[in-house]
């Protein structure tokens, strides 16, 4: 299958994924630590998690790329258009497998979760629900052999759906991340 692509795709980096309506503290947490993290930032150009990263990753001058289930000229996210002219605009991509005009569909969105794992040396799943798509990317993570992250959810949020899924990547192999954005990009770093 061909790769369409807008702009420069970057070397392999991080991938930061996440649920699309996480709490405030995860989408503070996920620009901070894009915004630290000195290699490029891959996401899925998601609003919630993704959309964040690629924002700390565009703040910090750092490269980003943007995996999409739809074809060029179709939209996931029409809020998010301007998002994907400042990633092109600053030097990243956007990268897709589908022709251009071809909509999203459930199954483009487990792809592009595919090519997020695929194209990242490491896999950090923010937070996201047991159900989230981001465990998706986290399966095919563990599958391709990449490292895998959870961050640990902060302790007043600990029993939070929102956060379930990190509990379960965790008891699934995934490597704890600290809920403090130093002490992560430590542990990413190492």
């Amino acid at each position: 299958m061909s790769l369409f692509v807008r702009g420069r795709l970057p070397k392999p980096g991080v991938a930061i994924i996440g649920s699309r309506t996480p709490p405030p503290e995860a989408t503070l947490f996920a620009y901070e630590l894009a915004s630290r993290i000195r290699e490029p930032i891959v996401a899925g150009l998601a609003p919630g998690i993704d959309a964040a990263a690629h924002r700390g990753a565009l703040a910090a001058g750092t490269p980003t790329v943007a995996f999409v289930g739809y074809g060029f000229g179709c939209t996931d996210s029409p809020e998010l258009a301007e998002l994907a002219t400042a990633i092109v605009k600053a030097g990243g991509a956007i990268a897709t497998l589908l022709p251009p005009g071809t909509p999203v569909s459930e199954e483009s969105r487990i792809e592009r979760d595919r090519l997020q794992a695929e194209h990242a040396r490491a896999v950090v799943l923010i937070c996201t629900e047991i159900e989230g798509g981001a465990m998706h990317a986290m399966r095919f993570a563990r599958e391709l052999g990449r490292l895998r992250f959870a961050v640990t959810p902060p302790p007043r949020s600990a029993r939070s759906a929102r956060w379930a899924g990190n509990l379960r990547c965790m008891a699934e192999g995934a490597a704890p991340l600290p809920f403090d954005v130093e002490e992560a990009v430590a542990v990413l770093a190492s």
